[in-house]
């Protein structure tokens, strides 16, 4: 199932998703896959990714609503 907030978050910060994944040390094709819900993540990464998003990991990956 597709993560629809860091989807949403990603797109409110205007980043694509290879300045994401470069941001946070991963490789594109993995950041692609915590999008797509196809694959788990550390929390280290999480929180990376959160950071580069301007965000927390809560909203990204918890029950709180999408970025507005």
């Amino acid at each position: 199932m597709k993560n629809e907030n860091l989807i949403a978050a990603r797109k409110q910060s205007g980043k694509t998703q290879v300045q994401v994944a470069n941001e946070t040390k991963l490789t594109e094709r993995t950041y692609q896959k915590y999008e797509s819900g196809m694959s788990s993540k550390t929390i280290q990464t999480a929180i990376r990714i959160a950071k580069s998003l301007g965000t927390t990991v809560e909203k990204l990956w918890g029950n709180a609503p999408a970025i507005v």
